[in-house]
Parts: C-alpha cells; sequence; structure tokens
C-alpha cells in the first residue's frame, strides 16, 4: 500500500502498537472514519473547508482522549465494536452543531462533488476560473460514487475482520486499532474513490515505555539504521515469553517466532503471518477451490480475490455486472509511544502542532538500499500518518494545489513519482512557512503555480528529502534520465503558468489527451 500498485495513489507512507485494548480500537475508528467521512471539498469554498478541518480536528482530538498508555498485563477484557452503528451515529452527528457553533455541511458534501454543481456553461476568464473547473470536471471525487465504494469496503472489510479474528488468536487477542490511511482520510484521493488502504494495529505482549535508568531493563531497543527505516531488538521481557506466560504461551508463541537467532523482530516473518491470516479467513468465505470468495453488500454479490503486494496483502473486490472495481490495501503495523521516537542519526523532533499525536507507527517494509540480507529482513519503514496530517491542519487551499499537481503528474505520466512525494514538498513548504499562514488563503492556482515551480527544482536536482530525516532522498532510486524528462515536461508547463495570456493553455498539460479534446471542443476552442 504505496508506494503500491501504481506508484501514484499507492501509499508511499504505510504508517501500529500494543495490547491497547477497547479504548484504542474505539479511538481508532474514531479518527479513521472521521477522516474519510470528510471526503474531497469544493476547489473554492475556502471558508467552509476551514470550518470541517476545524470538526475534524475536535473528533480527532476526542478520539486521542480515548487512548491510554500500553499496560504491561495485555490480557485485558476486549468488546466487539459494532462499525455500522457507529458509522450511522457518526454520519448523523455531521448535521448537528459543532461545540464551537459553527454548522457543519452536510455529510454528503463533506465526502465529494455532486454532479448538480458542476456548471453546464463556466466562466473561463482567467486561471483561477480554469483550475476551479478542471477541478470540479476531472478531479474530485463524485459524491455518489463515494458512497457506493464507502460501502463496499466497509460491509466486506468488516466480514474478513472478524474471520481473521476466528481463525488466529494472537490476531484476535492483539489486533488493537483499525484506521484508514492515504489519500482518503488526507482528502487528498483525485478521479476515482476506488483505492483505499487500511492500517492494522498489531500489538506485542510487551511494556513500550523507556527505562532510561536501566536501558537493559527495556522490553525492546529501537536501532534507527538507513534514513526513514529501524531495526527493532527484542530485549529480557521478549526473551522470556516462553517461561514469563504459562497459559498464554499458546498465544504468544506467535509474535517469539518473529524474532531471529539474534533477538531482532524480522520483517519478513511478520509480514508472512499476517498475510497467512488473511488468507486463512479469505479461504473459510471460498464456495469452492475454483472460484473467489463472494461477498453480498444490499443484497449485491462482489467477487474478492487477493495477492501480496509489499508489506500489504491487496484485496480486489469487484462486481462485472456494475463494472465495479475495488483495492483495499491491508498493512499491518505496530506501535510505539512518541517518547521513543528516534531524535538521533539525522531525525528531525516532531513539530510542536503535531505533539498531540502520541504515538507513531513502522510497518513491514523491507529496505532495497540495506547493505546486507539482514538489513533488508531486520528493516521497518517508519510511518508518521497522523503528524503529517497535522501539518495540513488549517491550511486552506493547501489540498487543492496537492490534488491539481497530482493530475498534472498523471496526465504527464510521471508514474515514478509517488503521492507521498507530492506530499511531503508540501510539508516542507508549511515548514517554510510558519510565519507566513496567509499564504494558503491565497488563490488555488497561485499556490500551484509556486509549487509547480518546487517540484521542477526538486527534479533538476534528482531530490526531495524524507521530511523526517534530510538523509533519505525520496526520488534517489529513479533513473536521471526520466528524471530529466520530467524536468523537461515541468519547465514547458511552468512557461505556459506565468504568461496570463496563455492561461487557456494550461489544460493541455492538466488533462489527458482524451479529456483535453473534449474540454476543448466544450469550451476553450484554442
Amino acid at each position: 500500500m504505496n508506494q503500491g500498485r501504481n506508484n501514484n495513489e499507492r501509499r508511499n507512507n504505510n504508517e501500529g502498537g500494543s495490547g491497547w485494548g477497547t479504548a484504542a480500537v474505539v479511538g481508532g475508528v474514531l479518527g479513521g472514519l472521521a477522516a474519510v467521512a470528510g471526503g474531497v471539498y469544493y476547489l473554492t469554498r475556502g471558508r467552509d473547508r476551514n470550518r470541517e478541518e476545524d470538526q475534524q480536528a475536535q473528533a480527532q482530538g476526542q478520539a486521542q482522549s480515548l487512548r491510554r498508555s500500553p499496560p504491561r498485563n495485555t490480557q485485558e477484557t476486549r468488546q466487539e465494536f459494532n462499525m455500522s452503528d457507529y458509522l450511522s451515529n457518526l454520519l448523523q452527528g455531521m448535521h448537528t452543531s459543532s461545540s464551537n457553533g459553527v454548522q457543519p455541511e452536510s455529510a454528503r458534501s463533506r465526502r465529494g462533488v455532486p454532479r448538480s454543481s458542476i456548471p453546464s456553461n463556466p466562466a473561463l476568464s482567467n486561471l483561477n476560473d480554469l483550475v476551479s473547473d478542471i477541478y470540479l470536471r476531472y478531479i474530485a471525487l463524485n459524491d455518489e460514487d463515494f458512497e457506493d465504494y464507502y460501502n463496499v469496503v466497509h460491509t466486506i472489510f468488516h466480514q474478513i475482520h472478524d474471520k481473521m479474528k476466528e481463525v488466529d488468536p494472537y490476531y484476535k487477542q492483539y489486533s488493537s486499532m483499525v484506521q484508514f490511511a492515504g489519500s482518503h482520510p488526507d482528502r487528498l484521493r483525485i478521479n476515482e474513490p476506488d483505492e483505499f488502504d487500511i492500517d492494522i494495529v498489531i500489538g506485542l505482549p510487551l511494556n513500550y515505555n523507556y527505562n532510561s535508568s536501566n536501558p537493559a531493563d527495556n522490553d525492546f531497543i529501537l536501532e534507527p539504521k538507513d534514513p526513514g527505516f529501524i531495526q527493532l531488538k527484542m530485549g529480557v521481557q521478549y526473551q522470556r515469553l516462553p517461561v514469563r506466560d504459562g497459559c498464554n504461551w499458546h498465544i504468544n508463541r506467535t509474535c517469539y517466532e518473529w524474532k531471529d537467532d539474534k533477538n531482532y523482530l524480522l520483517r519478513s516473518n511478520f509480514s508472512n503471518w499476517f498475510k497467512s491470516v488473511v488468507n486463512k479467513a479469505l479461504n473459510h468465505f471460498e464456495v469452492n477451490s475454483s472460484s473467489p470468495p463472494i461477498f453480498y453488500v444490499e443484497g449485491v454479490p462482489y467477487t474478492v480475490r487477493k495477492s501480496e503486494s509489499g508489506p500489504a496483502m491487496t484485496v480486489f473486490i469487484e462486481n462485472k455486472s456494475k463494472d465495479f472495481k475495488l483495492d483495499v490495501d491491508l498493512v499491518p503495523a505496530l506501535r510505539f509511544p512518541i517518547e521513543r521516537w528516534p531524535i538521533c542519526n539525522g531525525y528531525m523532533n516532531v513539530p510542536p502542532e503535531c505533539a498531540n499525536k502520541d504515538y507513531w507507527m513502522v510497518v513491514p517494509k523491507p529496505n532495497k538500499n540495506g547493505h546486507t540480507t539482514h538489513d533488508t529482513n531486520r528493516s521497518w519503514r517508519i510511518a508518521m500518518h497522523e503528524q503529517e496530517r497535522m501539518l495540513m491542519h488549517n491550511t486552506n487551499h493547501l489540498r487543492q494545489a496537492i490534488r491539481l499537481l497530482k493530475k498534472f503528474r498523471d496526465s504527464q505520466g510521471m508514474d515514478k513519482i509517488a503521492s507521498y512525494y507530492i506530499k511531503t514538498l508540501f510539508f516542507w513548504e508549511v515548514l517554510d512557512r510558519k510565519n507566513d499562514p496567509g499564504f494558503w488563503n491565497k488563490a488555488p492556482a497561485y499556490i500551484f503555480t509556486i509549487m509547480v515551480k518546487k517540484f521542477h527544482k526538486c527534479l533538476q536536482e534528482k531530490r526531495i528529502p524524507y521530511l523526517w530525516n534530510k538523509n533519505n532522498n525520496l526520488i534517489g532510486c529513479v533513473k536521471p534520465e526520466i528524471l530529466i524528462g520530467y524536468a523537461a515536461k515541468t519547465a514547458k508547463f511552468l512557461k505556459v503558468l506565468e504568461n496570463p495570456s496563455e492561461y487557456k493553455e494550461v489544460a493541455r498539460f492538466l488533462l489527458t489527451s482524451a479529456e483535453f479534446k473534449e474540454y476543448n471542443e466544450r469550451f476553450l476552442h484554442i
């Protein structure tokens, strides 16, 4: 889940935890569903968008208050959480006033753009008019489509998740949080809502806190290696699981088998275990071995196939008669208290505006730049989903500019530039403009032009530094000749963007050939 299946919308930032019990489950679903329900906003509705971001931050803050530190005794009483009931309550709550007296928009308009909002005869007198109209027609998610796709993924995942608990006792005991990740909760998805990312936090039967007076007593040691990756060396308590846990050993031996002979937690073993749980769960839905499982959503049948994709198990959901296709990446993750953040080896401090996010995560993605086989098998990629989402809070037109830049990338075939790379450009800009908050209130077309310049410079320099550690060049693995080609395309686009008299030509770069042909014949006539 990303860099993913097409390198554009699959996650380049898979960003889990401990046995944190029912409170963590509720908190995770609160954060995930509240963020997803945020949807995609209109390009020109900055004021309403800010209101929505305030409400989302409030909902996430409420979820945050439900979380607590992981206990050493992980045998907590767990209750099943009814996602369907919660979703219903969440959507109903969107029609009520928030605590600050602001009336939020309806659930429908928060998720996407209704077809009825697209003008039949748009006024296209300047660049901002043009990009606003292109956004509505070719970039924004359609409201009705979003509801259909979300209902399907929610219903089918709920069934698979329940079955995973049935087939594996460790998963039942330690799958402590489920949350949506990627472009949907970030409200950056474009074109179609046909891909979802779901992080599933898996706990360990250990204490996650740090004993500074006696480091040798810690249950695990974080070892930052190459920028963006860490290794996890398990301590005394983990090594003593066979004699410590007594009657719980039949469950906890699962995670004991994830370590190697040097007591490092192996990404490969963890990932293989998770994928086996998904496989066993899906096998229970099979009618026969020659056809995929069938799930029903509101009486409509959907076939489900699976495939391994990096750290994720990808589930393909399809109904051919409806021409319906949906991909869902299930990614297992580990979660750690923010106090264990590796502030060393070039990592930056977590910015103050992200300080209320009390955890960070790692996912079992291999380090392709590892120097040895051990580096590859032991590596875990750092994921800072929540912190990065907080950086985008209260930035008004930032998301519109990101969506426009993603559309430019897609239309120009820059498939080596993952969505996370583009987001990272904007993260740096947010930090650079801390003393200029008004920048994000400027016209979307103006912000977009500025960020295309930044993008072009990065392509020329063949470098986009990872936010949390500048020593990691996100595009360092892309062949130089490819980046040179991308830079040339972007230079041509910039020349048009910076010439007000040629603003209609911008459509040639933002749209595919087929889209431009249609749009030009209907509206531009150039």
